[in-house]
């Protein structure tokens, strides 16, 4: 159909040019999947082939919080963008409601991964820095704790997103007589719980943006900045001091800071344009002008840049480690020659069942021809 009818405007699929439609679909699809199939190998090499230190736990917790990021990209990239539902004229009821649970999951990790990568970058100018602290601060134990706080600040703070919206069912009609019924759509609007717990939801929702957006953008990309800066002036300083061959420890931490500082610079390049956002967002809600700095349209297009940079910024960590590091592409060669030598000896296995089953004497059932190929 192109024409409906209802009480309200129902919610469609917004996108400006048919350019986001190949970004945000094929183009999300194979990234995301790649990037979470890559990210079980890189969280395989961690858990069964490196020992288990500070750095690797938060390697591993940020592999996956980036593959549930890239899980929950790929709905989206599928229903809408590959097979064309973009173009219908509203979203119905049931994917109102999985874009807004996809949306609430996407924040909170994305939080979640902004300061693990934080915690990863402070980490490692702490062992640069001061070295003989680092033990005491960043043991196996303090990194699981701290990545907990993490993630258990990432969740409470996106229950006020998740729990402030309320999406109720908008029935959709096909004729102006209201007498055959279409799929429903929704509306969304601000719960009554949010407004009796918090009074005037343009002020809270005003409030919540502030402060969401100095923990979750501002704030990690500054810390960010700080240790990337402080890990490149290190890293240069160290390169000017003579080191024996026999020094080989000092070479793995020189090697690792290298990769890490890889990944954060990787990390700034994809969320320094997330922060440039906010600070407009910022200046739009502080002089009362929506919209007057960034129109709509440029604001979607922004978001579809920055979803993908983002996306490329969390397949980079696999590629970072396989190219730049000899321990890391022997560990996972070493997990694919287990794979095959455990596959090679269960085939095998099944192989001398069968045979042994085909072996077994029956004299009511076998012929003298068969018998003589068992001699």
């Amino acid at each position: 159909t192109y024409e409906y009818y209802a009480d309200f405007y129902a919610k469609k699929y917004e996108y400006i040019g048919e350019w986001e439609i190949a970004i945000r679909g094929y183009v999300t699809f194979f990234i995301a999947l790649a990037t979470i199939l890559s990210n079980i190998v890189l969280v395989s090499v961690f858990v069964f082939r490196s020992s288990r230190t500070s750095t690797t736990i938060v390697l591993t917790s940020l592999a996956i919080s980036d593959s549930i990021i890239c899980l929950t990209r790929l709905p989206e990239a599928v229903y809408f963008n590959m097979a064309g539902n973009y173009k219908n004229l509203y979203i119905t009821y049931p994917w109102c409601i999985a874009t807004h649970v996809l949306y609430v999951i996407y924040q909170v990790f994305r939080m979640t991964s902004n300061w693990l990568t934080a915690l990863l970058g402070v980490q490692r100018l702490v062992a640069i820095a001061l070295p003989f602290k680092h033990g005491k601060l960043f043991n196996s134990r303090a990194s699981c704790v701290e990545i907990a706080v993490i993630v258990a600040v990432s969740v409470l703070l996106n229950l006020y997103e998740a729990l402030g919206i309320y999406i109720s069912e908008l029935p959709i009609y096909k004729t102006w007589y209201y007498n055959e019924t279409l799929p429903s759509s929704c509306t969304r609007e601000v719960s009554l719980g949010l407004v009796s717990a918090f009074g005037d939801p343009t002020k809270s929702n005003t409030l919540f943006f502030i402060f969401s957006g100095l923990l979750y953008r501002v704030l990690p990309v500054l810390i960010l900045i700080f240790t990337t800066v402080m890990l490149a002036y290190f890293l240069y300083k160290r390169q000017k001091m003579r080191t024996s061959n026999t020094e080989e420890k000092k070479k793995q931490i020189q090697r690792m800071t290298i990769l890490i500082f890889l990944i954060l610079v990787v990390f700034l390049i994809a969320e320094i344009q997330d922060g440039i956002a906010y600070f407009i967002y910022a200046a739009e809600l502080s002089q009362d002008k929506k919209r007057q700095i960034l129109s709509k349209e440029d604001d979607i297009r922004w978001d579809t840049i920055s979803s993908m940079l983002s996306l490329i910024s969390y397949a980079c960590n696999f590629w970072i480690f396989f190219l730049m590091s000899q321990q890391f592409r022997s560990a996972l060669l070493d997990i694919f020659k287990s794979g095959f030598r455990k596959a090679h000896i269960y085939f095998n296995l099944d192989e001398s069942d069968e045979e042994s089953v085909s072996n077994t004497p029956n004299t009511s059932l076998t012929s003298k021809n068969e018998k003589s190929t068992f001699v």
